[in-house]
């Protein structure tokens, strides 16, 4: 029932609500003025005292407990506004050297969301136990719980820097993006079935009613259940022309529906479908797919020329695409729990992603001889281990290329090389089965 593929309303609007640093790391803070009276209160009534006198921890001035709380306190303002600035440097040589959409990942980035709310949870603790030091006032264990979160901020922020560190080598970066692709595809492929070429018989005869989009956007959510639902209700079937990470131009349609009754009301269909300005990383493959191109393209811009990083690009791009080269797409058709088909939405095209990765990186390699034979290099190695019916499609870019090379490649020794690079790979998609 693409339980995988399910973008289901409420989990979108969830995982928009903990995005970015606004969210997780308020929370967290407020975890630390939670804390405050807590502790306050274990002070107060002395429930540790016989604890503290067996460890010898005396009882603490005042003015050392004001001392030590503000001296936190103010170190923690200080430090948050260095990570801010930190995180936002980041944010701009990762947009400026390897891609723009890189930042709708880091914006989910669960190290920095912690960072911040530690500090601000250390933050308002200090503040909120310094309020109410006074004279007389045993504070033993509240300023021993400020020295631990101090303590603790600080390896958590030790550990922050080096993964900021990480975050701007690309090709450390290319592998995030390429697991999360991965994740995403096997997911997916896990919990659907193969598409048969009869699944579109499957399809039931009855008049259609289009269903017209009422905005213009991006689609970044398909509630499958409900639309079985829907399907269900009109007795009929749902055709989906729209995959998430399409873009809808208000009143084109972007759905049908098939039920005896002519002309049903459709307004329910649109409830489906969640759309946005900017296209978002969740329940979108491509997505990943066109973050790892752009980040190709751009290495082999004129202005960079950096053709190890295409490589990179390349490699892991072919290791995605050989999970569903191996296994084929999944169905479109959707069943209801007692097996009547109700929907149809394509949930992957291996002729559509595989050319929407592969020829704007042929395009821009024509006249690379390096990158252009690794990328021959890695269709060969997906020949190796896709299905029978998808080495059509290896050859077909394995055509595209010697095309290309034909009219760029003017060295003899460049289009030796090519040509037998060509050769080899077109012997692995013809031997291996």
């Amino acid at each position: 029932m693409a339980l995988a593929y399910q973008n289901n309303a409420k989990e979108q609007a969830l995982y928009r609500l903990i995005k970015g640093f606004l969210f997780i790391p308020v929370c967290i803070a407020l975890l630390g003025a939670v804390l405050a009276p807590i502790t306050l209160f274990i002070d107060d009534n002395e429930l540790l005292a016989k604890v503290f006198d067996s460890l010898r921890y005396n009882t603490l001035s005042v003015e050392g407990a004001r001392s030590v709380l503000s001296t936190i306190a103010g170190a923690m303002m200080s430090v948050i506004s260095l990570v801010y600035s930190l995180t936002l440097v980041v944010f701009t040589l990762a947009a400026g050297n390897i891609a723009p959409r890189l930042l709708e990942t880091f914006a989910s980035n669960r190290t920095t969301q912690i960072t911040i709310g530690l500090l601000g949870a250390t933050f308002l603790y200090a503040l909120l136990v310094l309020f109410v030091v006074e004279d007389g006032k045993e504070v033993r264990f509240s300023v021993g719980v400020s020295i631990f979160l101090a303590a603790a901020s600080f390896f958590w922020l030790v550990y922050f820097v080096n993964d900021v560190a990480g975050r701007i080598r690309v090709d450390a970066e290319i592998g995030r993006i390429q697991t999360s692709l991965r994740q995403s595809i096997d997911a997916l492929l896990a919990h659907e079935p193969p598409e048969k070429p009869s699944d579109r018989q499957e399809i039931p005869d009855l008049p259609v009613t289009k269903v017209h989009g009422k905005r213009s956007g991006y689609v970044t959510a398909i509630d499958i259940d409900y639309l079985i639902e829907t399907a269900k209700h009109y007795d009929g079937f749902i055709e989906v022309l729209v995959t998430p990470g399409a873009f809808v131009i208000e009143g084109m349609p972007i759905a049908e529906v098939r039920c005896q009754e002519d002309g049903c009301d459709t307004d329910p269909v649109l409830l489906a479908f969640q759309f946005a300005k900017a296209r978002a990383p969740e329940g979108d493959i491509q997505f990943s797919v066109h973050l790892l191109v752009e980040i190709g393209l751009r290495a082999l811009s004129p202005g960079i020329n950096d053709s190890y990083t295409a490589i990179s690009a390349i490699d892991h791009l072919s290791a995605s695409f050989a999970r569903i080269l191996q296994r084929g797409a999944p169905s479109s058709l959707l069943c209801d729990e007692d097996g009547a088909p109700r929907v149809w939405l394509d949930l992957i095209s291996v002729k559509d992603i595989l050319h929407t990765a592969m020829a704007p990186l042929r395009q821009c390699a024509r006249s690379n001889v390096l990158v252009l034979d690794h990328l021959i290099s890695a269709l060969g190695k997906m020949a190796i281990v896709c299905r029978p019916e998808h080495k059509a499609l290896i050859k077909s870019q394995l055509y595209d290329i010697a095309r290309d090379a034909n009219l760029e490649l003017s060295s003899p020794a460049d289009r030796s090389q090519i040509a037998n690079s060509l050769w080899r790979a077109q012997q692995l998609s013809q031997s291996v089965s």
